[in-house]
């Protein structure tokens, strides 16, 4: 398929075409003028954020005082568990649900940055999707600010229908390639071989990150086929053009949310103070579709 993008899913969208409004969720606590409908009206906006909106909502203003890390990790999982099935995660040090620049680097860093992220210096993480322990994808992410960093760290959020629809204009012979399959890398007792882009019944379904891409090809000792190698390369400069990317500041209390389907994310770099208590760290979790969707 080379052209623009059909059927239902998250809207295409860019920076210039969003308001904050459109993403952003006030968190209002349960009380004498609202209780639990203040909670449910909240979780709402966010679900249809995710379906019919750009794909992505920021709850703002989470209280945390008085929670340790794991409590805010549990909060994290049971505001999901609202809007998905949560997934259970994986053993190992790249799939802690509390991240931190030592314990969720997107790639296998070297012995330099792994000295650089022990002393609280992170680089960018480029946008791309989330995968679980298992061969499909999760269809949400969501990522609780418990600390913000000293500086940087900002979120990066891509729309994949608009990356998707612009390929279509400017290069379909690239989009065509990356309707095609890649391997990301092999699971326990499977291998997961998708294409980048495909169309599935939720619409626009988009899987990538570069690191596991090309990992994965090496796994299988298949090259790359002619023209797929150029193909990424094109799908990385408009993934990181910055008329693509909205850029979003995390503050402590904000529970960002994300179809990880139809909408990529990423961060840029940061750093932060020198003691282990204070840096930058986040509860993520992970969630299927409920199943009536």
């Amino acid at each position: 398929m080379t052209g623009r993008a059909e059927g239902p899913g998250p809207r295409a969208w860019t920076p210039d075409t969003l308001d904050e409004q459109d993403w952003l969720v006030p968190w209002s606590p349960p009380g004498p003028a609202g209780g639990p409908h203040v909670t449910a009206g909240v979780v709402a906006r966010v679900a249809h954020g995710l379906r019919h909106g750009p794909g992505l909502a920021l709850v703002r203003g989470l209280e945390l005082d008085g929670l340790g890390d794991p409590e805010c990790a549990e909060l994290c999982r049971r505001f999901a568990a609202r809007l998905g099935t949560v997934l259970p995660l994986p053993a190992g040090p790249s799939a802690d649900d509390l991240l931190t620049a030592e314990t969720a680097p997107a790639v296998e860093l070297s012995a330099a940055d792994r000295a650089r992220q022990r002393e609280g210096d992170a680089r960018t993480l480029d946008p791309h999707t989330d995968r679980s322990h298992g061969p499909e994808s999760p269809w949400l992410l969501g990522l609780l600010c418990i600390r913000p960093a000293r500086t940087g760290g900002e979120s990066l959020l891509v729309s994949a229908r608009a990356v998707h629809d612009r390929l279509a204009e400017q290069d379909p012979s690239a989009l065509h390639h990356l309707y095609q399959d890649f391997h990301f890398g092999r699971g326990p007792d499977f291998d997961r071989v998708f294409p980048v882009f495909q169309q599935r019944r939720h619409g626009l379904h988009v899987q990538y990150n570069r690191y596991w891409i090309e990992r994965g090809q090496q796994e299988a000792g298949r090259p790359f086929p002619p023209g797929r190698q150029a193909a990424l390369d094109t799908l990385h400069g408009v993934l990181t053009d910055p008329g693509t990317v909205l850029r979003v500041p995390m503050r402590r209390g904000d529970l960002l949310f994300v179809d990880n389907t139809a909408v990529l994310h990423g961060r840029t770099g940061f750093s932060d103070p020198a003691g282990p208590g204070e840096r930058r760290c986040l509860a993520r979790v992970w969630a299927d579709r409920p199943a009536d969707r």
